[in-house]
């Protein structure tokens, strides 16, 4: 079955219009005439290449032989025969110069021989590769080869120093992570899972050295082929991430003081019936007072986003026993130390498994939506029908014990009596469930900080009374449940690049479709087709854990969001209750949405349905918890 592969599905290469097939030896065709010019009979051939200029053929064979022939006369210009190989893949170079041959035989390692082709001797050895090398290919001027083997990887080799550039590794059923040798890589968001750095013992996953390591400008210029303009636009976006988390690349040197973390308590079950755990914790720091210890549970800070505060101790070492409340099934338990410089160690990391007996856990809603404003002038139509329609679904969720919902409508829905409403969600339960929803106005002040508009709101001054996008996510932050869901239905309620958006007065509204906005903001400029605020939201996962919450946003920060007679809700509404009433959101059939599901759903129907005007974006992830909701 092997060589069948191989063998009787052929391979084919076509130079100076002349066609080889491999089979039972090779045949060599004219393609002007459609006339067989040679016929080699013998062996099965496993992989052929004709070089450059027509006159050769160099084969690889089952009697574990390589060989170069005369096309013309059939000539043996070449062979050599090994009893520790079996190649099964060739190439020629575009000049014609060097022939590349793949190992599928095992020997010491597999490895791939480059032979200068016109002097018939192996120029160097390839090595790399831990499994049977499938096929090989140059890039058009001869500088790279690519080869693809059966240890799941592509591999990058710069032929003049013999090296691999990069190697491209597939997670999953479309993921991919592309690395180089000195650990930098670029992946697809949906590998990241798949990542992970080993230091001596320890493994630490992704996001512990995500910062410093995920380089797609770095990668690409290695490899070459890139356009200077993307690369720059990738490194400019990768410079804003660090912004953002509070870093420059200077820090992230090899030089770079980080506190410690340690955890004392020995012999950690793997799984527990128990639903407390105790952990002895100790931090330190030999150079700085230390601030802060963070304690995370899949993502989720437990003791809220500020951590325990230890700065006021004044202290450079701190000890504490904590017990920690586990979730049913997995826990991924982190916990690190701040110093008073704001720097953060590695984090210490384990995972137990919590196999308590369970029961259907409840989901706490809380829906907030306000159409009538004080000021008329302003008013909507459907933000608080979005909030009731979107409660009736979900009261009848099958998949909790008790829907608990709790909604603040119209003149109820000032600062005081949403921020008031945090008591209720602190009713919760570790494995309940909680979602937020708000919808009405979406706000930027001349900051362009974000507000929601409560119905007292000051349209011209947001931040009297208006509800800050921190209020807002605080809401969550540090209640019991660890699975939790913001939906925000407003118009910029996703992230503002403050850099690279400028704000002018401007309607939202056409004809019968009204904006839950009145300014708009635009971008200043762009670098190709993207800025590398977008871009940087593309290349990367948001480190920042919040809350611990999964926020989903209607619109882009610099986008309205949109109501309309034709859908009677916000169309970001619509398209949520559309993706749960009919299932149309699960995309694996079964028969649940997860939060994932219903944040791809809504963002392509929302596209569709305002023609790409208006665009949902997911503010904030939690990527440990991607949890069920319908």
């Amino acid at each position: 079955a092997y060589d069948a592969a191989f063998v009787y599905d052929a391979f084919y290469r076509r130079y100076n219009g002349l066609l080889a097939t491999a089979g039972d030896g090779y045949k060599v065709w004219d393609l002007t005439t459609g006339k067989m010019i040679r016929q080699v009979a013998g062996t099965k051939t496993y992989a052929l290449a004709v070089s450059p200029d027509g006159k050769k053929v160099a084969s690889v064979n089952s009697d574990q032989t390589f060989s170069i022939e005369d096309v013309g006369s059939g000539e043996p210009l070449y062979r050599v025969a090994s009893t520790s190989r079996r190649d099964i893949a060739v190439a020629y170079s575009p000049s014609g110069s060097y022939v590349a041959v793949g190992n599928g035989l095992q020997s010491k390692s597999y490895s791939i021989d480059i032979y200068m082709s016109l002097f018939e001797q192996r120029d160097k050895s390839l090595t790399g590769h831990t499994g049977a090398i499938k096929a090989v290919a140059f890039t058009p001027d001869g500088s790279t080869l690519i080869s693809a083997s059966a240890d799941g990887t592509v591999r990058i080799w710069d032929m003049a120093s013999g090296q691999t550039s990069a190697t491209l590794v597939s997670v999953g059923e479309s993921g991919y992570v592309v690395t180089t040798p000195d650990n930098f890589y670029l992946a697809s968001r949906s590998a990241l899972h798949g990542v992970g750095f080993r230091s001596g013992p320890k493994i630490f996953p992704f996001e512990q050295f995500d910062l410093a390591f995920n380089r797609p400008d770095i990668v690409l210029r290695r490899i070459g082929y890139t356009d200077p303009i993307i690369i720059d636009s990738y490194h400019r976006a990768y410079e804003k991430r660090l912004k953002k988390t509070g870093f420059s690349e200077n820090m992230l040197g090899s030089d770079f003081h980080l506190p410690e973390v340690k955890i004392q308590t020995a012999d950690i079950p793997l799984t527990t019936p128990n639903r407390n755990l105790n952990l002895k914790i100790i931090a330190s720091d030999n150079k700085y007072k230390l601030d802060r210890l963070q304690v995370y549970v899949n993502d989720v800070p437990l003791y809220g986003s500020a951590g325990i505060d230890i700065r006021k101790s004044n202290v450079s070492r701190f000890e504490k026993e904590l017990v920690i409340k586990l979730s049913a099934g997995k826990n991924k338990i982190q916990i690190s130390a701040l110093n008073q410089q704001a720097t953060e160690s590695l984090k210490e990391t384990i995972e137990i498994n919590c196999d308590a007996p369970t029961t259907k856990p409840d989901l706490y809603v809380l829906a907030i939506g306000v159409s009538d404003y004080g000021n008329d002038e302003f008013d909507l139509t459907y933000a608080a029908k979005d909030a009731s329609d979107l409660s009736k679904v979900l009261k009848n969720a099958a998949a909790y014990s008790e829907v608990k919902i709790r909604t603040i409508l119209d003149k109820n829905a000032t600062k005081s009596e949403i921020l008031a409403s945090r008591e209720f969600l602190m009713q919760s339960r570790v494995d309940d469930q909680v979602i937020v929803f708000v919808a009405g106005h979406g706000l930027l002040d001349d900051k362009l900080d974000y507000y929601f508009a409560t119905t007292d709101v000051d349209f011209n001054n947001p931040s009297f009374n208006g509800l800050a996008y921190e209020e807002l996510e605080g809401l969550l932050d540090g209640i019991p449940a660890r699975r939790k869901l913001l939906l925000m239905d407003a118009c910029h309620s996703g992230e503002v690049d403050k850099e690279e958006t400028e704000l002018i007065t401007a309607a939202g509204s056409t004809g019968n479709v009204k904006s839950r906005g009145f300014k708009k903001a635009q971008k200043k400029s762009a670098i190709g087709l993207k800025n590398s605020f977008e871009l940087m939201k593309e290349l990367f996962a948001d480190l920042r854990r919040g809350s611990g919450a999964m926020v989903i946003s209607s619109a882009s920060g610099v986008e309205f969001a949109f109501e309309s007679d034709q859908w009677k809700n916000g169309v970001f509404t619509y398209a949520l209750i559309d993706g749960l009433m009919t299932l149309s959101a699960d995309k694996n059939r079964d028969g649940s949405i997860t939060v994932s599901e219903i944040r791809d759903y809504v963002i392509e129907k929302v596209r569709i349905l305002t023609d790409g005007k208006q665009t949902p974006t997911a503010r904030q992830e939690n990527l440990e918890f991607d949890f069920r909701i319908y």
